[in-house]
């Protein structure tokens, strides 16, 4: 937020936790410096320290992966079951692809990003101004505490289901010895990186949302002021509205390939954790009762977090094109003068031009009816798993009856 704007605290500090995540595992092209006291935020000056910081972070995550790797042919629970070790193996084929668009993205792409910073705090800066002036005090700040509270949602949502990965992973060690500590070590690193980018896509998505339900209460507000200045007030929304839908396609598109591989992560993540599951109720996993307990709270909580992200996504979405709504109120009333009539004109044929839809790779538009098709995708896929569980299970009693069938036949001879 700029110098002098309304920013409720605990927002603030939210979003603070979520900005020092992105640092530590260098998700930022370039540092910010945010001075609490002054309410002020801008751009650090660009250093090399962050960039080489970034480079190393990157590479260390990447060759990372190959200590991922156990003695799966040798011993663990993945010994006996091919379907397990595939799946391993396409997971980890997957977090390279996300490391390597992620960190690909924040370098091929850094002074773009650096720009789209820059952007974004003259944006702050300007509309701030606009949004005091208009909006009111006590709604906005009751607003952005309802975001804040979603957000540390969000967050205790993400890490709950990291302990309860942690907890599973530690419980599938065969033996401890260095090499599958450091696998351990090393799983448990990606996971952490991965929870901090799902981190940072949410805080993106409750600051757009921010915006978008903020022009809804300046939209209402406008009821109530005088005729004479209604239309240049809203004049101002218009632009906002419409720089806000041009800042959500321009960040959508700059980490289009990015966000694409978190998705695609998500739904590999969803079939191993439901594959699993069907292990350990066949009794192929061998487990105790805090097993059964953190298995089930994954489950929840990954299909919860899924779920969150979707409808996040999708709210973002929502605000902005149901802006409409918000403005057929104001052409409802009796009295609406020429030069209203003709911003409301102007501010409604804006709207029917430019609407925000979120594609994945600019192929598949996420939206309600395509989250149910994830999960069913999801669901479809571990079915399939689940039948080449029963082909291998029947295998072994085919072969032994034809066994005892020759023996019976060798007998009668």
């Amino acid at each position: 937020s700029a110098r002098g704007s309304m920013l409720h605290p605990k927002l603030g500090r939210v979003m603070n936790v979520v900005y020092y995540h992105s640092v530590v595992f260098a998700l930022m092209s370039t540092t910010l410096r945010i001075r609490s006291c002054r309410k002020c935020l801008r751009l650090e000056k660009v250093s090399r320290t962050y960039t080489i910081y970034s480079f190393f972070v990157g590479i260390f995550l990447f060759l990372n992966l190959y200590f991922m790797v156990p003695r799966i042919m040798e011993d663990g629970y993945m010994k006996y079951n091919i379907v397990l070790q595939w799946n391993f193996f396409v997971m980890l084929f997957l977090r390279a692809i996300a490391v390597v668009s992620c960190y690909g993205t924040l370098w091929l792409k850094r002074h773009k990003i650096i720009q789209l910073y820059k952007y974004s705090l003259i944006y702050w800066k300007r509309f701030g101004h606009i949004t005091r002036a208009i909006v009111d005090k006590k709604e906005l700040l009751d607003l952005q505490e309802s975001l804040a509270r979603i957000m540390i949602r969000k967050i205790i949502l993400l890490y709950s289901a990291f302990l309860c990965s942690t907890v599973l992973q530690y419980q599938l060690l065969s033996v401890i010895n260095p090499q599958i500590f450091l696998a351990f070590c090393a799983r448990l690193t990606h996971f952490l990186h991965f929870l901090c980018v799902k981190m940072g896509f949410f805080g993106v998505l409750v600051l757009l949302n921010h915006q978008f339900l903020v022009i809804h209460l300046a939209i209402n507000a406008l009821h109530g002021r005088k005729a004479r200045k209604k239309w240049k007030a809203l004049r101002s929304v218009a632009a906002m509205h419409l720089k806000t839908l041009r800042l959500a396609r321009r960040i959508f598109d700059m980490f289009d390939i990015a966000n694409a591989t978190v998705f695609i992560n998500m739904f590999m993540t969803a079939i191993n954790i439901l594959y699993h599951a069907v292990q350990y109720s066949n009794s192929s996993i061998k487990s105790n009762g805090w097993g059964i307990l953190f298995g089930n709270g994954l489950i929840v909580f990954n299909f919860w977090g899924t779920m969150a992200l979707m409808e996040m996504l999708d709210s973002v979405v929502t605000s902005c094109n149901n802006t409409g709504q918000q403005l057929r109120q104001l052409s409802d009333l009796p009295k609406v003068g020429p030069k209203m009539q003709r911003e409301l004109d102007v501010f409604t044929m804006q709207l029917r031009q430019n609407r925000l839809v979120y594609k994945i790779c600019g192929i598949v538009e996420l939206d309600k009816p395509a989250c149910l098709s994830y999960i069913g995708s999801i669901l479809s896929n571990v079915i399939i798993l689940m039948q080449f569980d029963l082909r291998r299970q029947r295998q072994p009693i085919n072969d032994r009856q034809y066994l005892i069938h020759l023996m019976k036949n060798k007998t009668k001879v």
